[in-house]
């Protein structure tokens, strides 16, 4: 159930500048920051984008992550991270297309960033859909309060908007 007041907004923000297909609008990273930052933090699905200070998982490994992993099935401890942040490819197409990937389970994959987000800290999705509940959640899932969610969309021709949607754990 959400309980109000529930943080929302709209965020118009830059194109990326990275070149790397997927890649975090500009602008984006500092507004986390603001609100939902870790000392712990986990990026899922983390593509190119490097933090020194965090662990990086993906399953391509020309991205150079420090964990080379399937992000439904990780190799880490429960509740281990303060933050955790998963931007997975948004469709079977994208996947295909862009990295040469199979879509991957979005439930399976928020169950785990589930399992590994300490109590109190922050599972954060940026993605084309809002997912609030699901039969097949976890126990750890569950435990997820819905605290934030905000439209995310690039100031740059034709865009799509995508939603950030951030939970704390009880």
């Amino acid at each position: 159930m959400v309980q109000w007041p529930l943080f929302r907004d709209v965020w118009a923000l830059g194109p990326p500048n990275t070149g790397y297909p997927g890649s975090f609008p500009r602008g984006l990273i500092p507004r986390i920051k603001d609100r939902w930052w870790g000392d712990n933090r986990c990026w899922l699905f983390s593509g190119a984008y490097k933090d020194p200070n965090a662990i990086t998982v993906d399953i391509n490994p020309a991205v150079e992550p420090d964990i080379i992993a399937d992000c439904t099935q990780l190799p880490l401890k429960t509740e281990s991270f303060d933050f955790v942040m998963l931007d997975p490819p948004y469709s079977p197409f994208e996947a295909a297309k862009l990295y040469g990937l199979p879509h991957v389970s979005l439930t399976k994959a928020i169950n785990e960033a589930s399992r590994i987000c300490e109590p109190s800290g922050y599972v954060v999705l940026l993605h084309r859909i809002i997912p609030w509940c699901h039969p097949r959640e976890n126990a750890h899932k569950k435990r997820l309060k819905p605290v934030a969610c905000v439209g995310v969309y690039t100031i740059a021709g034709y865009t799509n908007m995508r939603a950030l949607t951030v939970w704390q754990k009880q």
